[in-house]
């Protein structure tokens, strides 16, 4: 079962891979630097929680949207509160503005938005953050 399942965008010798799971050596979160936007989207899948499409939804999102080059510290995190409606998260930072506005428009996040997000997602919340300063 994919409970919860992290990358972070750093030099592949900087990675280390156990069990499928992706993380920073150093175990430290990432702080928004100034201009920095964190983009989150907190989803529900048509599948059930523990069914292997959605295994397969996690798995795929991570891979194809981490790959891009403007997307830094991707996360993938699983809803265990009662007070949340949703049951999962995505969340990467990007550099700025133009970093985000780059990532809207590459061909393989319009890709993925069209062939799985849009058919596969039945809703969501999006939300953008930068440093409170």
């Amino acid at each position: 079962m994919f409970s919860l399942f992290s990358a972070c965008n750093v030099p592949k010798q900087e990675k280390e891979v156990s069990e499928n799971v992706v993380v920073e050596r150093s175990g430290i979160p990432v702080k928004l630097e100034k201009g920095n936007i964190r983009h989150t989207v907190m989803f529900n899948l048509k599948y059930d929680v523990d069914a292997p499409e959605t295994d397969k939804f996690l798995q795929d999102g991570q891979r194809i949207l981490s790959a891009l080059p403007m997307v830094k510290n991707f996360e993938v995190s699983r809803q265990v509160s009662s007070k949340n409606e949703y049951n999962f998260y995505f969340s990467m930072v990007f550099d700025n503005q133009e970093a985000y506005k780059a990532y809207n428009a590459h061909p393989e996040h319009i890709k993925f938005v069209k062939e799985r997000w849009e058919t596969e997602v039945t809703n969501f919340l999006e939300a953008d953050f930068v440093a409170v300063e």
